[in-house]
């Protein structure tokens, strides 16, 4: 049998727990128990977006030249030539 690191919990996970030795489970055994007794990270609320700085306001609001119809323009049809 090789000697299995401590640290990693691959093995609890992937082999047979009767092929492990019995010190590893052990400390698996403490870690799980250990982690689960700490209070759990209750989820924050995001901060909203931060405000546009004066040098990035200019650089939002320039269009780029473009053939593409952009948002809000407004599309006619034309007649074709007979």
């Amino acid at each position: 049998m090789s000697k299995i690191n401590h640290n990693d919990l691959l093995p609890w996970f992937t082999d047979d727990h009767g092929t492990l030795p019995k010190a590893y489970l052990d400390s698996c055994r403490k870690f799980f128990e250990e982690i689960s007794h700490k209070p759990q990270v209750t989820s924050h609320k995001l901060p909203g977006p931060r405000p546009i700085s004066n040098a990035n306001k200019g650089l939002i609001h320039k269009q780029q030249a473009t053939s593409l119809p952009q948002s809000g323009d407004t599309i006619t049809k034309t007649e074709r030539k007979k």
